[in-house]
């Protein structure tokens, strides 16, 4: 009983764990969609 308590101890946190990673990616991603999309309004603003 202690070893499946331990076992979805860990899986339970290995999931909390790779949900915190896909979400920091997701915002990393969308940060630099910004940051492209500023350098391009700025370029045709000044053209």
């Amino acid at each position: 009983m202690e070893l499946l308590i331990a076992i979805l101890l860990f899986t339970g946190l290995f999931a909390i764990y790779d949900a915190i990673r896909k979400v920091n990616n997701n915002i990393l991603k969308q940060t630099e969609e910004i940051i492209k999309l500023r350098e391009e309004m700025t370029k045709h603003n000044r053209k």
